[in-house]
Formats: structure tokens, sequence, C-alpha cells
């Protein structure tokens, strides 16, 4: 509403008003596995804690289930669990 508001006032003033909105809900899925253990690594997350980034990305599955008809299992290499507490905390970390 803050926004509306200052664009409407900005129009009623007759000055310029611009807006740049960002999506980043795809942010999670971009996450290369191998960059991001390098990048924890230069961070200084090495030896044990590394290995516990390591298999908290490893083994992941996912398939797409339509009216009780799934597809086949991929193994995911790209990407964070969304929802998780370690998700946008690795993900900003990434970038």
């Amino acid at each position: 509403m803050l926004v509306i508001d200052k664009i409407q006032r900005a129009t009623e003033a007759k000055l310029y008003s611009c807006g740049i909105f960002l999506d980043l809900s795809k942010v999670f899925d971009t996450v290369d596995h191998s960059i991001l253990l390098a990048k924890l690594e230069h961070y200084g997350i090495r030896g044990m804690a590394n290995e516990w980034f390591r298999s908290y990305l490893s083994y992941r599955q996912q398939f797409v289930s339509i009216n009780n008809s799934d597809s086949s299992t991929l193994h995911i290499t790209c990407g964070v669990p969304q929802g998780s507490v370690l998700g946008p905390l690795v993900s900003n970390l990434y970038q």
C-alpha cells in the first residue's frame, strides 16, 4: 500500500516514478552444489562441517505426481531445500 500511495502522489504531482521489482523465487533452484561447497570451504567451513553440508545436499531426489501417476525419479544436483532454515543462508553465501 505504501508503494501504491507513493506512486499515486508522484503522479498527482506530475513527477516521474519508477519501480524495480525482483522475483527471487527461483534463486533457491539455481544453487550448484559443487560451487556452493567450494564457497563454504573458502569461507572457512571445512572438514566435518563441510561434509555435513555435502550430506545435507546430496542424494536428494524429486518426482512429479499428477492424478496418481508418478514421473520417474531424478537426482537433484542443484538447489537448496526450500522451507528449510538453512536454505536462505546457503543461498546468500552462494551469491
